[in-house]
């Protein structure tokens, strides 16, 4: 059973997850590596850059209606030159508030980078099925999101519950509760 251990475990590697953003310039059509200083270190092997989002065509890949901004457009290619350029070896591909709960941009990003460069961090809610869960673990999901704020949440009780749901949810997922934890 997922204990109240495991459960803050996989809360401190959700913020864990969530504390690099990649730099993006404001551009209407995809581009190379917007890093304008190169990196003038030795970047350890192996390094992750742990929170990034693409935002491929939206003619394939529509933003949700009640989303607060609209990015520019930021494909796994740009993503990918964009990690050439730091030197960095891994990426986890966080799905942004503006797709809603639809997790598609996120998972074709992954699959382009492919399973040894990139993971995933999904954004689920109570109607995301252990069928669904299963299937973004296989395509390389390691962790979850929920968007609080974006959809109305701002007191923390409610808030609070919401993430146990969401951390009984994964725990009641085949197959998924201990491979997530295990982030690999």
């Amino acid at each position: 059973m997922f204990s109240r251990r495991d459960s803050m475990h996989f809360i401190g590697a959700a913020a864990a997850a969530a504390s690099l953003v990649g730099a993006k310039t404001a551009r209407a059509q995809s581009a190379p590596s917007t890093v304008k200083t190169l990196v003038n270190f030795e970047v350890p092997p192996g390094a992750v850059d742990t929170h990034v989002h693409v935002f491929p065509d939206p003619q394939k890949f529509p933003f949700w209606s009640g989303r607060a901004y609209t990015p520019p457009v930021a494909t796994a290619d740009d993503l990918l030159a964009l990690q050439k350029a730091l030197h960095m070896d891994h990426v986890v591909i966080v799905t942004p508030s503006v797709y809603g709960t639809d997790n598609s941009a996120t998972l074709d990003g992954i699959k382009q980078l492919g399973l040894e460069r990139a993971r995933g961090v999904a954004v689920i809610d109570d109607k995301t099925s252990p069928a669904d869960l299963d299937a973004m673990h296989k395509a390389g999901v390691r962790g979850i999101r929920i968007n609080l704020e974006t959809g109305g949440v701002f007191d923390p009780a409610v808030a609070a519950k919401k993430l146990d749901a969401a951390v009984q949810q994964i725990a009641a997922a085949p197959g998924t509760s201990r491979s997530m934890r295990d982030c690999r």
